[in-house]
């Protein structure tokens, strides 16, 4: 089995994947109760990981979270256990990196782009619905050419609570109504409504200054399925599309060895 780790700014996302990659299992942590809470939550990390007793089990690690990953890192250690630990820049992940400073960019994005141009071909727009709202673009020769990083959702949600004096904390769903008739529903329609008109505006921004005749455009991160409905121009959502993605490159590991 490979068990697959993405620390990411809000959750490490966890999941035990099998030789064929279908995924068995995935379960997330809350990553600052991680770093935080060292001795609990590291005692059931262990006990999760199956590292104490990991037979033939592979571990693979991407991280745009440093601390964490020391900190899962040294977890590792303790048991003589060495993972795979992605880095952006790898010549193993295939892909070329045709941006001003590849070495910013975050791996969760670049494995996503893997995984995405392994399954559809390009070009590609992918969107990231997590901490951040990101977009990635990636060419019909399965070059990286850059990307948008937006606020995310749940990020705005928050700002409008914490930075006012009278606004409420909403929860994130869809509206069947645009205009709201009061301040709760008018932030719920505004929220929803706004950032579906800033994924459909931007897909269009993007596919006309990359002057892509046709390209598919995938939607993951957690909160993509919420908007499946109502946004028409996201072709295919995928919400394991970064766990396909470190299943990709671990076999690649495997394969040059």
């Amino acid at each position: 089995m490979l068990i697959a780790i993405d620390i990411g700014n809000t959750n490490i996302l966890i999941g035990t994947i099998g030789v064929d990659g279908d995924i068995h299992d995935q379960y997330r942590i809350s990553t600052n109760d991680f770093i935080e809470n060292k001795e609990s939550i590291h005692s059931d990390l262990v006990e999760s990981l199956k590292i104490k007793n990991h037979d033939n089990n592979e571990f693979i690690i991407a991280s745009v979270v440093p601390n964490a990953l020391s900190q899962i890192s040294a977890i590792f250690n303790q048991y003589q256990v060495v993972p795979k630990i992605i880095k952006t820049t790898d010549p193993i992940l295939g892909m070329k990196i045709d941006i001003d400073k590849p070495e910013e960019l975050g791996t969760d994005r670049i494995i996503n782009a893997v995984a995405a141009y392994e399954e559809f071909g390009g070009p590609l727009i992918i969107i990231d619905f997590g901490t951040a709202t990101t977009f990635d673009i990636v060419d019909s020769a399965g070059t990286y050419k850059g990307g948008l990083i937006c606020p995310g959702i749940k990020l705005s949600i928050k700002s409008l609570n914490s930075e006012t004096a009278q606004l409420p904390l909403i929860d994130l769903k869809s509206t069947p109504i645009i205009v709201g008739r009061d301040t709760k529903t008018a932030i719920e329609s505004g929220i929803y409504w706004g950032y579906v008109s800033l994924i459909e505006g931007l897909i269009e921004k993007v596919s006309n200054e990359m002057q892509f005749s046709t390209w598919t455009v995938v939607g993951t991160g957690g909160l993509s399925h919420i908007f499946k409905k109502d946004i028409k121009k996201i072709n295919y959502f995928n919400d394991d599309l970064t766990l396909k993605g470190l299943y990709l490159i671990n076999k690649k590991y495997n394969e040059q060895k």
